[in-house]
């Protein structure tokens, strides 16, 4: 279905929020913008766009685990397995819609930031985007930001432990050749599963 109509509403309650309260800047961040780069860029045309890439086998065990404890509260039965199901489609479709569509947003307004290269030097990321984005990095950004990941740290509340085969029903094997299409377009580093 073409989100372009929802993406102009969207605007217009930004716009509206920009008028009443500021700022002058948004950053949207939203997994549906991978299958929605088209509308995206029609609406946002001066937009900086940065698609972040991760192993998607990893994307599916954190959603549908995510959701599958959300569903605890919120159903009188949760079913993991059905929705790592989903999961694995939903994110199978934006992906197939990023990589057909990826090459349409100019090099010069995006830029694609791997999962391990941000987990390697984060702040650094940020710098990159930061100078994408006409945006200056100032001493007192940087530092605060430098202050933000030393204090906290991955993992400083723990983690938590995915079990694709007993958990989610689910089989990496078999999840790694259905987005192999994926792997072959951006070099993700596979992720232990």
């Amino acid at each position: 279905q073409d989100q372009t109509p929802h993406y102009a509403y969207m605007k217009r309650v930004l716009q509206a929020l920009q008028w009443m309260r500021g700022p002058q800047r948004w950053i949207l961040k939203s997994p549906q913008h991978l299958e929605q780069l088209g509308p995206l860029r029609a609406t946002f045309p001066d937009a900086t766009v940065v698609l972040t890439h991760r192993d998607p086998i990893s994307v599916v065990a954190s959603a549908a685990t995510m959701l599958a404890y959300g569903d605890r509260v919120r159903r009188k039965r949760a079913d993991p397995k059905a929705v790592a199901e989903y999961w694995a489609d939903r994110v199978e479709t934006l992906l197939r819609a990023c990589v057909r569509d990826r090459d349409s947003v100019p090099g010069e307004r995006s830029l694609d930031v791997l999962f391990h290269e941000f987990m390697a030097d984060d702040v650094g990321t940020v710098g990159r985007i930061y100078d994408l984005a006409g945006l200056a990095m100032t001493p007192e950004a940087r530092s605060e930001l430098d202050h933000f990941m030393t204090a906290n740290p991955r993992g400083k509340h723990g983690r938590i432990v995915y079990d694709l085969k007993g958990d989610l029903g689910l089989d990496a094997g078999a999840l790694r050749e259905r987005f192999a299409f994926y792997f072959d377009r951006f070099p993700i580093r596979e992720e232990a599963h």
